[in-house]
């Protein structure tokens, strides 16, 4: 949904969204239902300020076994969208830390559900673990190891860096 920057009252505008087919365009899978709240306000004709809430929940799956999880998404935001110029693509300093909350378009448009998505990824965790004390799986046998040993034995092979490692320790 884009709202032009022109069509937004003075006084803001209010937007409350349930839709989450944004969700699947960002090949994330959703695991709650999706409840975000937008609040905009023009500062100008080529500047709106946008503020909400966003609170889903997505399916993950961990990087080390491969289980799927749920991942709690509650985030607040507050940025500036500002119609870019040809000035503003110059490598410049920044005066302030509120200019980093700066998101240059190409049009006098606020695009609802990009900013959505923008903000589901920025709270996604660099590394998806179902738990912190995640084990993963068994390198010989591919066993999960959070449900249980495996029947590999717990003898290493002779890796082919065993000799680096025995020049190192001279």
């Amino acid at each position: 949904m884009k709202v032009p920057f022109a069509e937004i009252p003075a006084n803001g505008s209010r937007y409350s969204i349930t839709d989450d087919a944004w969700l699947a365009e960002a090949g994330l899978r959703r695991a709650a239902s999706v409840q975000a709240e937008l609040e905009l306000h023009r500062k100008g004709d080529s500047r709106t300020e946008v503020r909400g809430s966003l609170h889903t929940g997505l399916r993950l799956t961990c990087d080390r076994c491969l289980n799927d999880y749920d991942f709690p998404v509650d985030t607040d935001f507050c940025l500036v969208l500002e119609v870019a110029e040809e000035a503003d693509w110059s490598v410049k300093e920044l005066d302030s830390a509120a200019e980093l909350d700066v998101v240059q378009v190409d049009e006098p448009a606020a695009d609802l559900e990009d900013i959505l998505r923008q903000q589901v990824l920025l709270c996604l965790p660099v590394k998806q673990l179902c738990s912190p004390g995640c084990r993963g799986l068994c390198p010989g046998c591919g066993a999960d190891l959070n449900s249980g040993g495996c029947g590999c034995s717990l003898e290493t092979k002779k890796s082919p860096f065993a000799v680096l490692a025995a020049l190192k320790n001279k």
